[in-house]
């Protein structure tokens, strides 16, 4: 920037470079396309009062289809998070004046701004916008705490004057903004000037404003003294919950149409074993800025991926659907104004094979892409493409260890392990437990250890789902990767399957079992029976870190469980996605081929003449030849590592 530039706007107002910002981003973020689709949706839908063209909270919840506080309290439609949408948004149409602005009146100028916000746009229009809306998200739904600082009466004027607006009245000298949120009144005590917020500042440098508007753009003292209620947090959780596998321009309908008893239940359970990951001990009055951005970033890094495509239908237009008229030669006076929204089922993630799931269902799935990377390590679980194969399951191939190795060693490529049991000796809560393994799983016999593919798949992963969010991320050193006696997932017909475990030397004498190491460590017993989950606060040496929600005053735990069911997937990418060199894009062809294999030798070795009666360099030969085709391997021996 030229110091001529520094002081162009330096008179401006923050309403005036509020206006100037968000007509950058709809220049720059937008396409002409796109904008002129945005502009059609707002103004055919927006009211009017005193020549301000706006939005209020029912128009908005109507158009993204949301429910809103008139479905509360019923099975029909217990999504009631509209509200909450319309705080959020209410709160960043106001960037990057929040502590002089917000709550914003939803006008175009603040919708276009939630709309790069939110969908992650602003990367073409501020070089130093970093993508960590952490910071800015938690300050829209921060609503408990708030500080009185002699605002009250001032609150109490603006809240009127909106009320008078959403009810058509006259307000006197209505602006586009009403006073901000007791959030954003200043209380510095303490300020960390390491907190600025990164997308704040890179719009005010872009607005050559930095100078006029010092404060605007940090992070305040009273942010860390707020806190987001645990009713507001469920409320929008149980909303991302059910449109997490949600397309761009897939209707919302298809998510929110139909809610059983059965299946809202599911939802609100699985919204509250997140709840739990953010510090517990805060959750009576709230949830802290320090406790929530913890959290989502280290183990919820794609919590709020599904408000992309539900914002991104504010950029496009059933009225302007040119492709269609052009393909019925329609005239725009001939085309209807709305047109019926199909509800169409949304792909399955899950593809067809030897058994049916009973662990994952929809709401399990989407609690999973909440944090889950791909093959691609980019993007989660629903935007990725990624689909997943089943390999095996206790319920359908039964508890035995032959039958695990038959399945899981000739799936040559990324799975996904997860087990679900009650805590030993009591059946009232289900646990639910699971392992995500970035390589192939490996026999005793092969050579190679996939060293050269470690680099640029994502780590291996070890979570807990229920009841309380764990996740638990893998280690990237170059000292772990290189310890043969510490591979991710190991498997014994002796000791059965360890994962994260440290595995003792080969004897011939004895059988020592896997022992845990690290941070976190999953131990099944040979029958499949039983699991033990061990995570500890601390541990850099082995295969999983420390939980990032943990603190080094929390104590290791043990959890021994009663394995009800246990289940492995493979990870399939997107076709149109993926790479032809890809290992992981023919790997239920490469599994198909496996079995093919074994079963000949299967056939040939009922010619190998074993019995009792031949003579020793028979039955020598015999298993040499059974040994070098991988039919059985060294002491009756299968490992793997990832």
């Amino acid at each position: 920037m030229g110091a001529g530039q520094s002081t162009e706007h330096s008179g401006a107002t923050p309403e005036e470079l509020s206006y100037i910002l968000a007509e950058r981003f709809a220049t720059k973020c937008f396409t002409p396309l796109e904008l002129t689709h945005f502009k059609d949706n707002f103004f055919s839908r927006a009211s009017e009062q005193g020549g301000l063209k706006y939005w209020n909270e029912k128009t908005l919840s109507d158009f993204l289809g949301i429910p809103d506080g008139s479905f509360a309290d019923t099975h029909e439609n217990p999504v009631d998070a509209g509200p909450v949408l319309f705080r959020m948004v209410s709160y960043l149409g106001a960037f990057p004046f929040q502590n002089t602005l917000a709550p914003s009146v939803l006008t175009f100028d603040a919708m276009v701004k939630v709309v790069v916000l939110l969908t992650e746009r602003y990367g073409k229009a501020l070089r130093r916008g970093r993508k960590d809306r952490v910071k800015l998200l938690f300050g829209s739904l921060a609503d408990v705490g708030k500080k009185d600082i002699g605002q009250d009466d001032q609150k109490a004027e603006g809240d009127n004057d909106q009320a008078a607006i959403e009810e058509g009245e006259d307000a006197p000298d209505i602006q586009i903004h009403v006073p901000g949120f007791s959030i954003d009144q200043p209380a510095n005590d303490d300020y960390d000037e390491d907190e600025d917020d990164d997308l704040a500042l890179a719009a005010l440098e872009s607005l050559d404003a930095i100078e006029v508007f010092k404060h605007d753009h940090r992070v305040d003292q009273t942010v860390y003294e707020t806190r987001i209620s645990i009713d507001t947090f469920r409320r929008l959780l149980m909303l991302l919950l059910v449109i997490a596998p949600l397309r761009p321009l897939e209707s919302v309908k298809t998510y929110t149409s139909d809610f059983g008893p059965e299946r809202v239940d599911a939802i609100q359970k699985e919204a509250d074993s997140i709840i739990a990951a953010f510090s517990p001990e805060e959750t009576d009055g709230g949830i802290s800025y320090r406790a929530f951005a913890r959290a989502v970033s280290s183990s919820l890094p794609y919590l709020f991926d599904p408000l992309t495509p539900l914002f991104e239908h504010l950029l496009f237009s059933k009225n302007l659907n040119l492709s269609q008229r052009r393909q019925r030669g329609a005239s725009p006076e001939e085309e209807p104004t709305e047109k019926p929204e199909g509800i169409h089922p949304p792909a399955p993630v899950m593809l067809p094979g030897s058994f049916e799931s009973v662990i994952l269902t929809p709401t399990l799935l989407s609690h999973l892409s909440f944090f889950l990377p791909s093959v691609s390590a980019s993007l989660n679980l629903f935007r990725s493409g990624v689909r997943l194969h089943p390999v095996f399951s206790t319920a359908a191939h039964g508890s035995s260890l032959t039958s695990f190795s038959h399945h899981v060693l000739t799936w040559q490529s990324a799975s996904l392990l997860i087990l679900q049991g009650a805590l030993e000796g009591s059946s009232e809560e289900i646990i639910t437990i699971g392992a995500y393994l970035s390589q192939s799983w490996k026999s005793s016999s092969s050579s190679s250890s996939s060293s050269s593919n470690q680099s640029t798949s994502p780590l291996p992963y070890l979570f807990q789902l229920s009841p309380t969010h764990q996740v638990l991320q893998g280690n990237s050193s170059p000292s772990v990767a290189q310890k043969t006696n510490l591979p991710t997932a190991w498997f014994s017909t002796h000791s059965g399957i360890a994962i994260g475990c440290q595995i003792p030397p080969t004897s011939r004498t004895h059988q020592t079992p896997p022992s845990p190491h690290g941070a976190g460590s999953l131990l099944i017993d040979v029958n499949l029976e039983s699991a033990e989950l061990h995570v500890a606060p601390v541990g850099q040496d082995g295969v999983f870190l420390p939980p990032g929600t943990a603190s080094i005053n929390d104590k290791p735990t043990k959890a021994r469980l009663d394995l009800y069911n246990l289940e492995i997937w493979g990870v399939v990418p997107d076709p149109e996605m993926a790479s032809s060199s890809d290992p992981n894009s023919n790997a239920v062809e490469a599994q198909r081929a496996k079995w093919e294999f074994e079963a000949r030798e299967a056939e040939r070795r009922r010619n190998i003449n074993l019995k009792a009666g031949a003579g020793d360099s028979a039955k020598e030969s015999a298993r040499w030849l059974l040994e070098t085709a991988g039919i059985i391997g060294d002491e009756g021996q299968r490992y793997g590592h990832s």
